[in-house]
């Protein structure tokens, strides 16, 4: 008994004093600290750049500040990751005055250079127009006079200058540590219960730590990403708010930024390929239609049997009957190219006109670029503008990237009211989540407004659910993709269905593409070109286009907003690497790039060339030799408009990465 008792009074009462001293204690104390000066920061950086940022309120600043947590707690994890194991480990070394002041001078060092680079893009914003990454150690790295326009920076930005050290000298005073002076041995549990104890909080701390580098603990969330900032903004500019420097330099240094082109003088550029479009518009009024696109997942050409007839012997069905008897009533293209091959790739694409160029655009140093997309021009002419997506609203950062090119609301599983229709993995089953789409669709209609609405489908993805109740409906197929695609189908006569007889439906221009092409089982379309060809076709049930397949013109996703927007007869210019494809007196309008991991691939009328690293590789006549077999780069002379097609792939190269650098991606 009086053995018990004394060890009894050797474990340390649980009390403030007691708790105050311990490191964890004095970490979290100092994070919240530096968390206060990263929001102080946000606010200095707001007010010094307010001109950029005109029609911002307290409550945008109260949401981007709310955000912005999320981004400041991801970026001083990553900075203080190593005191944070310092504090947590569970070693009795912590308790001694020594070792604190070790992770002080740690703790100190890394994050007034946090300090620093953040205070110092408050500055640099205005000549960039978005935060810094890591693309300014190369982009500078051959500067000889750093030293003088830094010098320049201080003298004429003062005040932002004597901010900054305002913050590092109350990071330093305010450094919070009770045990500078002297050990606590008393604050020491006995060893059978320390060390448990505080290996489980370590390890407790390190997955709270991974979790705040990555933006939240769920697993199937995608890390923070650049993009994701725009969640909480109007804007894609005032994304640099919710940012901070850190973070934009952290998860960027294992990127790389675009080498420059020099193939032509930077004057003579727009006279040889011109992203900016519509500089001489038609005249008269625009066209209120409403457009509606059905991006589908993974749909590939090859499913189809309205674009394979000739396959198998003319015997070739396909996958896709009910797709199949709506392209007899659109105008469709026989040549669809996506521009990427993944997920993210197609909105940039389809909506704000930039194709891939070797790295996704969203996941890029250059995602927060400023863009004029496709709704936010229509939602500029009094369009409702809506994107559906039956997925976890996290996934693949499309919120964000909707949000930054003008779509008003975004409908994901959060916002659908029937969670018992989740797949188990990936979404919403597709035929519910298109019938909650048609009901959607007819509730914005009904507010009298023209509307731009765009809905993702998901079935169609690995590992291609279908619903139990059609298990023995959709079962003909090579591959397990085959059967999704005809569930996926479906579900889209399905939603069409609902809304034919709906007084909007004849006023709407409707458009189909995939995102990117699926797993293919057939080995002629198993090549560099096969794998990019997907459905694009426009059906206008009121008559606006006629019925057509045009086996001549070549059609790419990036193509899609500069079309919509000529139908539509828009009078403003706007950006696109893309072209309208019914224009009748350009030299330019048979052409398609793409790209995959730097292997560029330029098409125009019946030929492709294939460029990489500044140097051509491949030539092919693709419409007869389908499957990319013979490569002709050793007839070059046989090609009267190879240097043309070469002088054009140059200059859209020139122009894709100078325009990224320079952030200049709207008209």
């Amino acid at each position: 008994m009086l053995n018990s008792l004394n060890m009894r009074n050797k474990i340390p009462k649980f009390n403030f004093g007691l708790l105050r001293r311990q490191p964890g204690f004095i970490m979290a104390v100092n994070f919240l600290i530096i968390m206060a000066v990263y929001m102080l920061t946000r606010w200095v950086f707001y007010y010094m750049n307010s001109d950029t940022f005109q029609g911002v309120t307290f409550g945008d600043m109260m949401t981007m500040s709310w955000g912005g947590l999320r981004f400041d707690l991801s970026a001083l994890c990553y900075i203080n990751a190593l005191c944070i194991i310092l504090q947590f480990l569970p070693i009795k070394a912590r308790h001694t005055a020594r070792y604190q002041r070790i992770v002080k001078i740690i703790f100190l060092t890394v994050n007034i250079l946090g300090i620093i680079v953040n205070a110092a893009d408050i500055v640099y914003f205005e000549f960039g127009g978005r935060r810094t990454t890591a693309i300014v150690f190369s982009e500078f790295g051959g500067e000889s006079n750093l030293g003088k326009i830094f010098l320049n920076s201080i003298t004429g930005y003062w005040q932002v200058w004597l901010f900054g050290i305002a913050m590092i000298a109350a990071l330093v005073w305010l450094y919070y540590n009770p045990l500078k002076r002297r050990n606590n041995p008393d604050d020491i549990a006995p060893a059978k219960f320390y060390y448990p104890v505080h290996t489980a909080i370590f390890l407790l701390i390190v997955l709270f730590t991974l979790g705040g580098m990555r933006g939240g603990l769920s697993w199937k969330m995608h890390p923070l990403r650049q993009d994701s900032a725009e969640i909480y903004c109007k804007k894609p500019i005032e994304a640099a708010i919710v940012l901070n420097t850190p973070f934009t330099l952290i998860t960027t240094l294992h990127k790389r930024g675009y080498e420059q082109p020099k193939f032509f003088a930077e004057k003579d550029l727009d006279n040889i390929f011109n992203p900016v479009k519509n500089l001489k518009p038609a005249g008269g009024e625009m066209r209120k239609l409403n457009v509606v696109v059905f991006l589908m997942e993974s749909f590939s050409m090859e499913y189809m049997g309205y674009f394979n007839k000739e396959r198998d012997g003319g015997k070739f069905q396909g996958y896709t009957p009910f797709l199949d008897s709506l392209l007899t009533q659109s105008y469709s293209f026989r040549w669809g190219f996506a521009n990427g091959m993944r997920s993210v790739d197609c909105m940039p694409a389809s909506f704000a006109g930039i194709p891939r160029y070797i790295d996704p655009y969203c996941y890029y140093i250059y995602a927060n670029n400023n863009l004029l997309g496709l709704p936010q021009m229509l939602k500029d002419e009094g369009y409702t503008t809506a994107f559906f997506h039956g997925a976890p609203n996290t996934t693949l950062g499309f919120k964000a990237f909707t949000n930054s090119i003008g779509f008003e609301h975004y409908y994901g599983m959060d916002e659908y009211p029937r969670k018992d229709d989740f797949d188990g993995t990936w979404a919403i089953y597709d035929e519910p989540y298109l019938q909650y789409f048609a009901d959607q669709s007819n509730r914005i209609a009904s507010r009298g407004k023209p509307f731009f609405l765009t809905v993702f489908t998901a079935s169609s993805h690995e590992p291609f659910p279908i619903p139990e109740k059609h298990k023995n409906t959709f079962t003909r197929g090579e591959i397990p993709m085959h059967k999704s695609i005809s569930y996926a189908d479906y579900s889209i006569r399905r939603y069409f269905d609902k809304v034919k007889d709906q007084p909007w439906f004849n006023n709407t221009i409707f458009v189909f593409t995939a995102d990117h092409t699926g797993v293919s089982h057939r080995k002629d379309y198993n090549n560099d070109m096969g794998r990019f060809l997907i459905p694009i076709f426009f059906y206008t049930p009121g008559g606006q286009l006629p019925v057509k397949c045009d086996s001549t013109r070549l059609v790419q996703q990036t193509d899609i907003t500069p079309t919509v927007l000529t139908l539509l007869n828009y009078q403003k210019p706007y950006f696109s690497f893309g072209k309208n494809v019914f224009a009748s007196d350009s030299t330019y309008v048979n052409y398609v790039f793409n790209d995959r991991n730097g292997t560029t691939m330029y098409y125009l009328d019946d030929l492709m060339i294939q460029y990489r690293g500044g140097k051509l590789y491949g030539i092919y006549d693709f419409k007869n030799d389908f499957s990319l077999q013979r490569n002709l780069i050793g007839r070059k002379a046989q090609f009267p408009k190879l240097p043309f097609m070469e002088r054009q792939i140059q200059a859209l190269l020139q122009q894709y990465v100078t325009r990224m650098k320079q952030n200049r991606l709207t008209p």
